[in-house]
């Protein structure tokens, strides 16, 4: 008999339809030759018993000689048993689970846990490919050892109890000191709660400082233009198209170029309020074209989804793995945005399928911007595979953005025309920019491309009437806070995490109540900032994300370089080695929770009403809040409201049945109760 082990049922199902569908049984599938199983994700977890039970100080370090595995659930030590069961009858294992290490964990540790020792007889199904029925049989037959795959599985437990060490060492050294539940501290985590803190301190130190604009109307045959007052011309470069992109600093301030005092700005108005012409000095015609954006990875999937939808990462996640699951898209988990050269009949074909068969003719002809094997590691980018008619709802959404960058990665450039215009008034220079398309191209599939503008059809020479001019007292902007698009643009470039376990790292900053969203935008508690304002007073590593980036990349040299388990080993001393530093450090330190207050208690009229992971409650008579009520969130105002005995309006309350319905609430006997509709 021969052994699939794959990471879901629906994969399983997927492999048994390829080889004629097979006969259901308890937890797995017969098909001919072969039996297909599945684990149910993670079958198994770090047995924290190993580390003593009671949390104090003197236990730490904790470096346990030998990890040792637990079975997480009663649904998981069913189907283990049933692996177990299957093995003993197997002459041949393939793995089948995710190509990528939390993939190759999964398979290895349950087939350690269940005794099976015969690896020159196990085998690994390796493809980015959704797997259809053709996939599948082909891959069958192109199965590559396992043993070419121990480097990722020591890269996987390196991460992994590495993690471990980390995480429980200086968790339970910062809880211990804060006396206040689990803060807990992580190798990813902390340095990525580092940046969020960073930046809003940032922003509440900011001081706005007051500069000044000229902007001036002109015409010309009675058609208007807009120009603003140069004042360093040296500075005026194109500015650069973020329409496709979202990166919102770039697009936050005016030109310095433009910028003037306040009192320089209004000088110049008044020294110009005599002038009622201009003179058109020069103007600079240039033809530009841009080149279709790369394919989606993972990040730039979850970053598109969230800056368009408000999707948080772990949602795009989710719905990517379950569209990879059944077919519709390739394999989500890869930080690659290129396919490889031997794809391209692949790509013709998907292109047929979804009825672009003109485009299929310029596959060949696209080049390293689409098809670049020296950027390819294990996983291509993100394509779709088959149409998606039958999707709907935020399913829909991803999949066509997915869709809309393979589509256009083989579409003509967008091609437009930009003018840029110098015109002197007095003894001063104005610019003005206009912007003409030529050529949709690919940014014909984008509803939020930028706007044209145009300008009057001006010559060098020209006289221009002035219809207007003034100065405008503008302000300095502080950075932005950051959103889950932005936070995941620099998780990226630092190289924090993988693509697989940012949407994670980012869940749990929300659930330790170390931030909290605010409209799109990441806000950092002041549980958060006391976090990381101790660490960094300590001089601690953990909050320096380039050290952590770096430790991303031995992770990744481990499989790379096919370091095997002395890779494994290196790395684990060096983290041990950090860690032990860290406690010294942290051990002398105190942390305290600084509870957020929402306004005073309506109740008691003494206390204040204090904003708590799940609940508003006052500090003087206890009067309290909870947070959710029927799947909706109470905001800190309506809290108030309810303490005050008001009745409000709650929109999108869940039933049971998971219908949703809207409702008046009031607070009786301290427990929210529907009241009206």
């Amino acid at each position: 008999m021969k052994l699939i082990l794959a990471e879901k049922p629906s994969v399983a199902r997927d492999i048994a339809k390829a080889l004629g569908g097979g006969k259901p049984k308890d937890g797995y599938i017969e098909a001919g030759e072969y039996v297909i199983t599945w684990a149910m994700g993670h079958l198994l977890e770090i047995d924290d018993s190993i580390a003593p039970q009671k949390w104090e100080i003197e236990s730490l370090p904790i470096f346990p000689e030998r990890f040792s595995y637990r079975v997480k659930g009663q649904a998981q030590a069913k189907q283990l048993k049933v692996i177990r069961e299957l093995l003993k009858k197997s002459q041949m294992v393939v793995i089948g689970t995710d190509m990528g290490r939390e993939g190759e964990a999964i398979a290895r540790l349950i087939l350690i846990h269940c005794g099976w020792k015969d690896w020159d007889r196990t085998y690994r199904l390796w493809t980015s490919e959704a797997l259809t029925p053709e996939v599948v049989r082909r891959e069958l037959k192109n199965l590559k050892p396992a043993k070419d795959f121990d480097s990722l599985y020591q890269c996987a437990i390196a991460r992994q109890h590495s993690d471990w060490i980390v995480g429980i060492n200086l968790t339970r050294l910062v809880s211990i000191k804060a006396n206040q539940g689990v803060w807990s501290v992580g190798r990813v985590q902390t340095p990525t709660l580092a940046l969020v803190v960073k930046r809003d301190l940032e922003i509440e130190n900011f001081k706005p400082e007051p500069y000044g604009v000229v902007k001036a109307i002109f015409s010309k045959e009675g058609q208007k233009y807009e120009a603003t007052l140069v004042f360093k011309k040296e500075l005026l470069r194109d500015k650069p198209d973020t329409a496709m992109d979202d990166d919102e600093e770039e697009k936050q301030g005016e030109d310095t170029a433009f910028r003037l005092s306040p009192e320089q700005a209004k000088k110049i108005v008044e020294e110009l309020s005599r002038e009622k012409t201009g003179e058109v000095l020069k103007v600079i015609k240039l033809k530009k074209s841009e080149p279709p954006p790369l394919l989606h990875s993972l990040t730039s999937l979850q970053r598109e989804a969230n800056r368009l939808y408000g999707f948080s990462a772990s949602k795009t996640l989710s719905i990517a793995q379950s569209l990879y699951e059944r077919g519709y898209i390739s394999y989500p988990r890869t930080d690659a945005q290129h396919l490889a050269e031997s794809s391209r009949d692949l790509v013709r074909k998907i292109l047929k399928e979804l009825g672009y068969q003109e485009l299929a003719e310029k596959v060949d002809k696209a080049g390293k911007r689409v098809f670049d094997d020296s950027k390819l590691t294990d996983h291509y980018a993100i394509i779709p595979q088959k149409r998606g008619d039958d999707l709907a709802g935020d399913e829909k959404k991803i999949y066509e953005l997915v869709k809309r960058k393979f589509i256009g990665a083989f579409m003509d450039s967008y091609e437009y025309e930009l003018v840029k215009v110098f015109t002197r008034l007095g003894r001063y220079e104005f610019y003005s920019q206009g912007k003409t398309d030529l050529k949709l191209g690919w940014k014909s599939l984008y509803q939020e491309k930028e706007k044209e503008t145009k300008l009057p059809h001006l010559r060098e020479g020209d006289r221009v009437l002035k219809e207007d001019l003034k100065a405008l007292t503008k302000f300095t902007q502080p950075p932005p806070h950051y959103t889950e698009a932005t936070l995941l643009k620099v998780m990226e470039k630092l190289g924090l995490g993988t693509p697989a376990t940012r949407a994670s790292i980012i869940e749990t900053l929300k659930e330790r109540d170390y931030v909290r969203l605010k409209g799109k935008s990441l806000i950092s508690t002041q549980k958060g900032k006391e976090l990381v304002e101790k660490l960094r007073q300590s001089g601690s590593a953990l909050v320096d994300a380039e050290l952590t980036g770096k430790w991303e990349e031995e992770l990744e040299s481990i499989y790379k370089k096919k370091l095997g388990y002395r890779g494994y080993q290196d790395f684990v001393e060096k983290v041990k080695k950090l860690t032990l530093e860290e406690i010294e450090k942290l051990k002398g330190k105190s942390f305290e929770r600084k509870t957020e207050s929402v306004g005073s208690c309506p109740v008691c009229k003494k206390g204040q009403i204090q904003d708590f992971p799940k609940l508003f409650k006052c500090s003087e008579c206890g009067v309290l809040v909870w947070k959710e009520f029927m799947g909706k969130k109470i905001s800190s105002k309506d809290a108030i409201k309810l303490l005050e005995g008001k009745e409000v309006l709650l929109k999108g309350l869940k039933s049971k049945a998971g219908k949703k319905f809207d409702a008046k609430v009031r607070l009786e006997n301290g427990r929210l109760k529907i009241v009206g509709f």
